[in-house]
Parts: structure tokens; C-alpha cells; sequence
């Protein structure tokens, strides 16, 4: 049996179908309606045309973009394989369809309902309970969580919902982890994203639980009104599938800016980019893939800009033989300091004066997070290991960025 068509919405407006194409099972088709406005179309890398997208094998980047990934996925998977037959990408696009990270929603329907359980944010904050919280949360919100990512999270509504917000949509990701695998893994991103700001870089807000197992981080593409920002990682715009993620450089998302940022943004998203790129390198993070970029827009004819950094973490404490998720001139050995002058200059065109003012703009954010990483050592004294090995990478990479 045919399945129908996923329709695609800007916010709440209907612009287009997904379907399942009749001569190839593994290759999908998205058309615009008739009469959609170049500010509705769906993506900057898929403009309001005539004729359909079409994909030779898998969905559009774009639409794959928030697929859930990892523990979100299979338990999903799980969840709808007896009800719905062949269950694939797009089946699953279709169960987290009305609540997704940026502006495009999915719906079998006409209109779109986006209606997010509430979560009392304190509840999660200051949980100390024995039960599995997490699992609580994945039950609630993973068919509400269209977000990709391998680390374990969902997507939330706050309770209450702050008056200046009246929608019914999500609000907040939960992050969460494998201890096993990962000690400590919320207070890594906590320590890397308050060091990050620190440096100027542009984040959202985190907040660290208090038996440090949650990470909650406030949407940065939800506004005042309601309403949600388009966001695009650069394995869209790069036209490649999700698993493409860490093919390709630094220097290679830095061209694909001039592509998409808007001219009168570029030069500070091009500062940014390389300040961000340089604090990751610093921090030890081998997971700055093509995903963990993006750009940030209101409608695809209004200004474009990079988004605001996230999932900054250090994964050398885990990893000691980690390397970077891209190629940075032409290796994915974490740089030293000449290899992120040349990196800079060539990102901003700045001088080399300036470029070494970035890099002390990054130190001192590294500065801040080994502060911090200090003072939660002090606090929670059993996590003394992992403080002692993020402590030691984060010195040695500041070490590379000042010597």
C-alpha cells in the first residue's frame, strides 16, 4: 500500500509534500504548492521552484537533519516497527514531525498542532530520586524530540511556560549520558559552554543538575513571539547525508559561509567561525563535526548569520588519541599556535596582530573554564578523575594557543 504524503510547514504555514517516489523505493520527492512565497521556502539550498527536489537514495539533507539519532532513535524504532510496516526515515520524520529543532514542521495532516507536554524544569534540576529520570523524560518527550545527535536528549516545554511565550512548543533540550562511557559528560559541556562564553563566543544558556546527570540548554532558535528560527548545519549545506559529517574542513565551512551568510553578516560570522574553531581545538573537542555548525535565519530571503555555538565538549579525557572532527590545514592533528594563526588569517583575512588577538580572546575563555572545572573539582570531590584529565587538556591546548 502507498503511503500518503508528509506534509512540510514554515512555522504554521503548509508549503509543500515529501512523498515516497513509485519507481525507486530508497528515493524521496518534495514539491512546492502552487503560489508558495520565496520567504516560505523550505531551505536557503532549496528555492521556491516548479519542478520537485528529488534524492537518489535517502532523504534531502535537510529533511534527514533532525532525525533522531542513538538511544532517541531506537527507542522509537522500537516504539512504531509493529504499527507501521517498513518503518523508515520518513516514517520516523513523520513521528517527530510537529516539534523539531528550527522553523520546518511535518505533519499527515493539513494543519499542523504542536501541543509539547509541559516539564517543571526544577523537577529536573534538583532531582536526587533513585528511579531512572531520563527514562521518564524519554517516555514523555521522544516522539515529541526532532533532533539529531548521538548523545541521549529530548526536547521539553517548560512549566510554567513564561508569559511572554503562549505557543505549545518546545522550549528546552534535556541532555543526558552514559556515566559508564562517558563520566561526568554534563558537567564537560557545562564547563566547555560557560569557558566558550566567556571567550565571546556566542551560546545559549546551560544549566548543570544538581546530581550533575542532566544538561538543560535554552532554544536559541525560539524568539519572544513564539516563533522559531530556520537553522541549517553544514551537512546541508554542504549537500551531504549525516553521515558525511566528518568528511571535509574547516576551511571548507568557512568558504560554504560566503555562500550562505549574508554580506552584511559575513565578516563578524567569519570572526566567530574561526574563534569558535580555535576554542575547540583548545578545549580537546574531536567532535566539531559538520552538524555542530550552523547558520540561523528568519526566512531564507532575510538576513542569514552563524548560528550561536553548541555541544562544545572535550573529548580527549575519553579519548586520549582523539583527533579533530575535520580536516584543519589539510590534517586532523590538533593544531599548535602557528598552524591556528595561518587558520585565522586566512578564515577573516585579519592581520596577524589581530589574529593573535583572537587567540588570546580564546585563552582567556580556556582560563575561565579551567576556573570552573577547579571549583566543581572542589565541590564534587568524586569526580576528581575527570576534573584532573579536562584540567590537563584544557592546559595543554591553552599552552598551544599561547606559545
Amino acid at each position: 500500500m502507498k503511503k500518503p504524503p508528509l506534509h512540510t510547514f514554515t512555522g504554521n504555514r503548509p508549503v509543500g509534500s515529501l512523498t515516497r517516489s513509485d519507481l525507486d523505493p530508497d528515493a524521496f520527492l518534495f514539491g512546492y504548492r502552487d503560489g508558495t512565497p520565496p520567504e516560505n521556502a523550505v531551505s536557503v539550498t532549496m528555492p521556491v521552484r516548479a519542478d520537485q527536489y528529488d534524492s537518489m537514495s535517502g532523504l534531502l539533507p535537510l529533511f534527514e537533519m533532525n532525525l533522531p539519532e542513538g538511544a532517541l532513535r531506537e527507542r522509537l524504532r522500537l516504539q512504531f516497527a509493529k504499527t507501521i510496516p517498513e518503518f523508515d526515515d520518513l516514517d520516523l520524520l513523520q513521528i517527530v514531525g510537529t516539534s523539531q529543532i528550527g522553523r520546518l514542521r511535518y505533519s499527515l495532516q493539513d494543519s499542523i498542532e504542536e501541543n509539547v507536554p509541559t516539564q517543571d524544569l526544577s523537577e529536573i534540576l534538583t532531582y536526587e530520586g533513585g528511579a531512572d529520570l531520563f527514562a521518564h523524560l524519554l517516555e514523555r518527550f521522544a516522539t515529541y524530540s526532532g533532533i539529531s545527535g548521538m548523545q541521549p536528549k529530548v526536547l521539553i516545554r517548560e512549566m510554567p511556560v513564561p508569559e511572554k511565550i503562549t505557543h505549545q512548543g518546545a522550549t528546552h533540550i534535556v541532555k543526558s549520558f552514559d556515566p559508564r562511557e562517558y563520566p561526568e559528560l554534563a558537567a564537560n559541556e557545562f564547563i566547555c559552554t560557560q569557558g566558550a562564553a566567556a571567550a565571546g563566543i556566542d551560546t545559549s544558556r546551560v544549566r548543570l543538575s544538581g546530581n550533575r546527570q542532566f544538561l538543560i540548554v535554552d532554544r536559541f532558535d525560539l524568539l519572544a513571539d513564539g516563533s522559531y528560527l530556520g537553522i541549517e548545519d553544514f551537512c546541508v549545506l554542504d549537500g551531504r547525508r549525516s553521515h558525511g559529517r566528518y568528511d571535509g574542513s574547516y576551511e571548507g565551512i568557512a568558504r560554504r559561509m560566503g555562500d550562505y551568510v549574508s554580506p552584511s553578516a559575513l565578516g563578524r560570522a567569519k570572526d566567530q567561525f574561526a574563534l569558535m574553531v580555535a576554542y575547540s581545538c583548545a578545549v580537546g573537542n574531536g567532535d566539531a563535526h559538520l552538524k555542530n555548525f550552523s547558520v540561523i535565519y528568519r526566512h531564507p530571503e532575510d538576513e542569514v548569520d552563524l548560528a550561536p555555538a553548541y555541544d562544545i565538549v572535550s573529548t580527549l579525557p575519553y579519548n586520549p588519541r582523539d583527533t579533530l572532527a575535520l580536516e584543519l590545514s589539510g590534517s586532523k592533528e590538533f593544531p599548535d599556535r602557528a598552524r591556528l594563526l595561518k587558520f585565522v588569517r586566512q578564515v577573516t583575512g585579519r592581520s596577524s596582530k589581530a589574529a593573535q588577538q583572537l587567540l588570546d580572546q580564546a585563552a582567556a575563555g580556556i582560563d575561565v573554564a579551567l576556573a570552573q572545572a577547579a571549583d566543581y573539582g572542589r565541590r564534587h570531590g568524586e569526580a576528581g578523575e575527570f576534573v584532573q584529565r579536562i584540567t590537563a587538556v584544557m592546559t595543554a591546548g591553552r599552552d598551544r594557543l599561547t606559545t
